[in-house]
Order: C-alpha cells, then sequence, then structure tokens
C-alpha cells in the first residue's frame, strides 16, 4: 500500500503516479490473502472458498486453479467481442483446460505458476528428482500451449520486459485494426526471487526493492506509451493493482504496507489485505479524485462488466459476490455499494 509514491512511498513512481492524477486512487481497495486467490477472485468475481482457489497450489499438485465451468472476465469480454490476451503470470491452473487459452483468452505468453519456479534448476536435490526443468509458455486459444525457453534465474529477471513487449504489441496490433481488446498483464514483479532487469540494477539508490519498483513503474510507462501512440487514450480504461500486500521483510529491500500493521504473512490486520489499486478512463472517471469506499477484488468482474454496458453478462446462475461499483468510479454515486 505504502510503495508507489502517490501513496506516500520514498521510491518515484511518475507512471504509476500519473494513473492516479488522471483518475481515481483507491485507499480502501482490498485484495485476498495469496495470489492465487486474488487472481481467481478478479477473474470470476466470486470468493475463493466458492471456486476451490482458497491458497496457492503447489507445483505438481494436478487439477488445482479454476475449474473449466467458471465463468471469467476473459469470458464476459470475449462474449462481448472483444478480443482477449493475458501476459506474464496464470497461477490459476496448470494442466489442459486450466490456462489462461482455456479461460477465455486467446492467447497468452506467460508463466503457468508462481516466479518462484525460477530458483528451481539451481537446487541441487531439483537435479537429482530428475523433474523438468521450469519454462515459460505461449499459446492461443483452441491449441495446446507449446514451452517458450527455460524459467531460470536470467530469464526470470528479463521477464517484465518480455510481459510488456508482448502487450505493447497486442495493443498496437489491435488499435491498428480497430478492434477492442481487454489484456490482462500480470508483472512478476516485485516476487521472489527478487531480482531486477540489469537495466535497473542500482538506478533506484535505494537498495534491490526500489530498483524493482522503479522497473515496476518504466513497464507501466511503456503500456501507457503504446496506449498513447495508437490514439486510444481516450476510449481506453485501465486498472492498475497490486495481488498481495508486501511481505515481511524488515530490511531497506522489503516494501511497505503504508500506515497498516500486518503484512503477506500476519493476517488478519489491514496491511495483511489493504494494498494499492488505481484506475483511469479519461473524461469517465473524474481526475485526481480518491475512494475512502471499500472495494474489493471481486468487484472488478461485476464493475467492468457495468462501465462498458456489459452487466446483462454477469452470471445469473451462481453467486457473485462481487458489487458494480461502476456508477461510484463515473463519479455518479458516493458509495461504492459495499459495506463489508
Amino acid at each position: 500500500w505504502g510503495d508507489f509514491s502517490c501513496y506516500g512511498g520514498t521510491v518515484p513512481t511518475p507512471r504509476i503516479d500519473s494513473l492516479a492524477a488522471d483518475g481515481m486512487r483507491l485507499n480502501n481497495y482490498t485484495v485476498e490473502a495469496q495470489c492465487t486467490p486474488t487472481r481467481s477472485a478478479i477473474m470470476t468475481g466470486r470468493l475463493p472458498v466458492r471456486s476451490g482457489t482458497t491458497k496457492v497450489p503447489l507445483p505438481g499438485q494436478g487439477d488445482a486453479g479454476l475449474a473449466p465451468w467458471e465463468y471469467t472476465l476473459a469470458e464476459l469480454f470475449s462474449d462481448a467481442g472483444y478480443a482477449t490476451a493475458a501476459f506474464g503470470k496464470w497461477h490459476l491452473g496448470e494442466t489442459p483446460g486450466r490456462l489462461p487459452t482455456d479461460q477465455g483468452f486467446d492467447e497468452w505468453f506467460g508463466i503457468k505458476n508462481s516466479s518462484d519456479e525460477a530458483g528451481y534448476a539451481s537446487y541441487t536435490r531439483f537435479g537429482e528428482l530428475g523433474y523438468p526443468e521450469p519454462q515459460w509458455w505461449e499459446g492461443v486459444k483452441g491449441e495446446p500451449v507449446t514451452a517458450a525457453g527455460a524459467l531460470d534465474g536470467g530469464s526470470r529477471d528479463l521477464g517484465d520486459e518480455k510481459i510488456s513487449a508482448r502487450t505493447v504489441d497486442y495493443i498496437r496490433r489491435h488499435a491498428q485494426a480497430q478492434k477492442p481488446f481487454f489484456v490482462y498483464t500480470a508483472l512478476l514483479q516485485i516476487h521472489p526471487p527478487v531480482g531486477v532487469h540489469p537495466d535497473f540494477k542500482g538506478t533506484s539508490g535505494g537498495g534491490l526493492y526500489a530498483d524493482c519498483l522503479t522497473e515496476i513503474d518504466f513497464r507501466v510507462g511503456e503500456i501507457l506509451d503504446a496506449i498513447n501512440a495508437a490514439g486510444i487514450a481516450q476510449n481506453t480504461i485501465v486498472v492498475f493493482s497490486s495481488d498481495n500486500p508486501t511481505s515481511p521483510l524488515k530490511s531497506a529491500d522489503g516494501g511497505s504496507n503504508g500506515p497498516w500493521q500486518g503484512d503477506f504473512f500476519n493476517p488478519p490486520f489491514e496491511g495483511s489485505y489493504r494494498v494499492s489499486a488505481v484506475i483511469r478512463w479519461p473524461d469517465h472517471v473524474p481526475a485526481g479524485r480518491q475512494s475512502q469506499e471499500l472495494l474489493s477484488a471481486v468487484d472488478w468482474l461485476p464493475t467492468l462488466a457495468g462501465l462498458v454496458g456489459q452487466s446483462h453478462r454477469v452470471p445469473t446462475d451462481r453467486p457473485i459476490d462481487g458489487v458494480d461499483a461502476a456508477d461510484h468510479l463515473l463519479g455518479k454515486q458516493d458509495t461504492s455499494g459495499r459495506d463489508a
């Protein structure tokens, strides 16, 4: 919550700050306890207990993640005629039928699980067990995904450059084709094993974690520049959020949860769930606003559907825990609709 400079952080993050200046900064936005539950909540609008995604699945666990019959945000946009893509970390299922291209995305490049796996190949015991080296993956809807290179320490540090480049290319292609699109970009920073692209090493003057924040801001800037260059900024909703609070590293290389007590491994305090989130949509979401209203990860599916006039596609055959906060984000309503 306290990492980015628009939230009071000490590392300059001008591009993320620009999103807050040009849109709305959410000060009371909460997520789930780990990355898999949070990503599940974002994708389905449902509390993870409903979809069996209450904790991070371990490698080789099998059919973990989102069941094929879950209806995702990507499927909603796809059904509405949008092109859809996911770039970066998935962590919502590693088996066929549960990958991004099975869950509504037309194309995907990234990693199936967590960037923790980047360290596996360097572990002596891992090599002795004879398991295959973790990989990057890519694929398109209707076809099997294929390996796109080893996921190791070196490729992990270059990962966000690859993810950003894929996102930028996707934006250019679909803007030129005048095709509406939904793209879900899941950067790897900042996650163990903590490393940074060589171009950013030592650039912040504040240690490795600060270098990583500098890289995140740069990657966000690359994506924003692509939107601007394509001439579609006025017609593009941009959401930037975190899926976790910071981990309990009490050093210069740790992050900040601002004033909130608790962290990633120490619920149920505020700092275990409250994270940063900003949304920009020029001429629609009033610029420079801050909201103290409660919003949560499950709210994105109904809220984004409401913003683009697709609320009728939100499923009615299953419990949806998210609230449609579109009118609050558009400045038409003081409250978000969430009271707990």
